[in-house]
């Protein structure tokens, strides 16, 4: 943690010499709009706690006096309203509340920031800052939180305002007179957020917003350092099982699983993995910790980090294959637990989420060698007004379309009508593995029944099998009650094209990939290529901006028929290596030394070269 301090002292002298973060100012990651409208927007309140925190342990640390005066300079920005107008996005001013995520974020970062000040603080400093924390933060918190708020019902934004406002009744502990009375609260919504979490862990929307664990992780390390050690929440249920899902979901190098409403490049929040490895001693979650760190100058992970704590490769400890069952449903399996690259990784998902979902059950992608080869699109560049509403299918990032699944006549999943933040149960429209098989060091095969998630009559199933290192096989079956076009696509990281015969190659810089594309049962298929634009008015971000356009490829199958039985094959290579291509024989294909044998229903993969077969009974 040397280097931690190191940052964090380095970033603390350059705040003294910059003076407050202010909110028109530029930080990473922000848009110009939110710039010139002083929008307090996550980046900026990010940047804004972040600069606080760094002062105030600067001083508590090294008693250097301009620390202490920076922290106050920056207080004293936030207090101003001509100066921070708004603790809330301007998002949420019309919608009646007077406290959102902005709110939990900047009230949770003065309050650690005054308790580190603490020391060196007059009478009056301490009650200047206590009263504009209370008519800026706890004060419109209470109010709101009294109008029964929608974001009550959504784990990743409630858990983030509320312990945010819980931490802030620990740092003011007999400072304030409400501070019992937020630890309270926090405390209980705390504890019916934990439980919606699934029982191996599953978070209850996409994989990128599971960052939102941070939140209650961060309210408990607090509360085991407000009660001296004596509660240690974060040893038990669900954070060990948080901790191993988040293993499961983190793809080489430290990205989010991209599956779902996501960003697919954005790099996995990772930091409160060491607040829970140091709660219980587990010394895989501190691998994973010390693997996927960021080199920030975050304070945070400096008081969460316990470097008695042994760390464990999770290399024969933790398996290579996993099926979560909640939420999501996701599956995967991945050749081996390098944290940098590994030569295949293959996931997919059988359930529908919370909030963001998307109609994407069923969805299957494959990574190489640390790059995504076939991909999940995640979310567009924006929010328009209207996703969250009836024209969310609209924009094919959500529509079934824009993903890597069957399709009958183009019509979209089932899916059930409900409002942002309603609480509703997803199982009669999510899939399910009904049959699975893991052989270490051999591979892993399992299948889902995706039927529940498409319209009545309509039986689906999906078979995958992954020989390592990185052989694929996908058997995509369904029956219809009539003939409808049926179609099958796969989007690319290039702008691979399918020959006559469905063959095409992915081209990524460090990996590529030889696919098949072909039907065994069902009817004359047809190959191409296709590629994907927004169409007004349904082009739009919410704040009237254009959504980037990505021209996403696929390439594609489609047939007509009342029933279908379609084989993809996969060959994950190096970018470098000769490519080894799939070629037909009289039972079924060869790439280099791995054959595919296909018989009716069945399918196996087996390696000449390590004498190794693969198939689901």
């Amino acid at each position: 943690m040397r280097d931690a301090w190191s940052r964090i002292l380095f970033s603390a002298e350059k705040a003294v010499k910059d003076g407050p973060v202010l909110p028109d100012h530029f930080v990473y990651g922000r848009d110009q709009s939110s710039m010139l409208k002083k929008n307090p927007d996550f980046f900026v309140c990010e940047a804004v706690g972040q600069q606080l925190l760094r002062l105030a342990l600067a001083h508590l640390l090294t008693g250097r006096e301009e620390f202490k005066k920076s922290a106050m300079d920056q207080l004293e920005a936030l207090y101003n309203p001509e100066v921070w107008p708004d603790w809330i996005d301007q998002s949420s001013i019309n919608t009646g509340v007077t406290a959102d995520l902005r709110t939990g974020s900047l009230s949770q970062d003065v309050a650690v920031a005054f308790d580190w000040l603490a020391p060196g603080l007059t009478p009056n400093e301490k009650k200047w800052i206590i009263d504009g924390l209370d008519r800026r933060g706890i004060q419109p918190f209470l109010k709101t939180l009294a109008g029964n708020p929608v974001w009550v019902n959504q784990i990743s934004r409630m858990t983030a305002i509320v312990s945010g406002l819980g931490i802030a009744g620990m740092a003011l502990d007999g400072e304030h007179p409400d501070a019992q009375r937020l630890i309270d609260i926090a405390m209980e919504k705390m504890e019916a957020a934990l439980s919606i979490i699934g029982p191996e862990g599953e978070f209850n929307e996409s994989v990128n917003y599971a960052s939102a664990n941070r939140y209650p992780v961060n309210f408990f390390l607090a509360h085991r350092y407000w009660t001296n050690g004596q509660e240690n929440r974060l040893a038990q249920s669900p954070f060990p099982e948080m901790c191993r899902w988040l293993m499961h979901t983190t793809v080489p190098p430290g990205r989010v699983l991209a599956l779902g409403d996501c960003l697919p490049e954005r790099e996995v929040v990772s930091g409160y993995m060491a607040a829970v490895a140091a709660a219980t001693r587990d010394g895989v979650a501190q691998w994973y910790y010390e693997q996927y760190q960021s080199e920030s100058a975050d304070p945070y992970q400096l008081v969460a980090y316990d470097p008695s704590v042994a760390a464990q490769p999770p290399d024969g400890l933790v398996p290579n294959f996993k099926v979560f069952k909640a939420h999501a449903g996701v599956v995967i399996s991945r050749t081996d637990w390098s944290s940098d690259s590994t030569a295949c990784v293959v996931f997919a998902k059988t359930g529908r989420e919370q909030n963001h979902d998307h109609n994407d059950i069923g969805q299957l992608c494959v990574q190489g060698f640390g790059e995504r080869l076939i991909k999940d699109l995640g979310a567009p560049s924006g929010f328009p007004a209207d996703f969250f509403g009836e024209a969310r299918w609209e924009y094919y990032n959500a529509s079934i379309s824009g993903h890597n699944v069957l399709m009958f006549d183009r019509r979209e999943q089932r899916s059930p009508l409900h409002l942002r933040d309603e609480q509703i149960d997803m199982s009669p429209y999510s899939g399910r593995v009904v049959a699975q098989k893991h052989v270490p060091d051999v591979g892993s095969a399992w299948k889902m029944d995706l039927s529940p998630a498409y319209q009545i009559g309509q039986t689906v199933t999906r078979t995958v099998i992954h020989l390592y290192p990185g052989h694929v096989a996908v058997m995509d079956e369904a029956k219809l009650s009539m003939d409808q076009n049926i179609q099958l696509r796969w989007h690319t990281c290039d702008r691979a094209a399918p020959d006559s015969g469905g063959r095409f190659v992915v081209q990524g810089e460090m990996a590529k990939i030889d696919g098949l594309l072909t039907c065994l049962d069902g009817g004359l298929i047809q190959f191409g290529r296709g590629e994907h634009h927004y169409h007004p008015p349904y082009d739009r971000e919410r704040s009237g901006k254009f959504l980037e356009l990505r021209e996403e490829s696929f390439v594609q199958g489609t047939l007509r028929s009342d029933r279908c039985r379609i084989l993809t094959l996969f060959s994950v290579q190096p970018a470098y290596a000769k490519l080894a291509k799939w070629i037909k024989t009289e039972s079924g294909w060869i790439a280099g030394d791995v054959r595919v044998y296909v018989n009716a229903g069945f399918v196996e993969l087996s390696s000449a070269r390590n004498g190794t077969r693969l198939s689901l009974d």
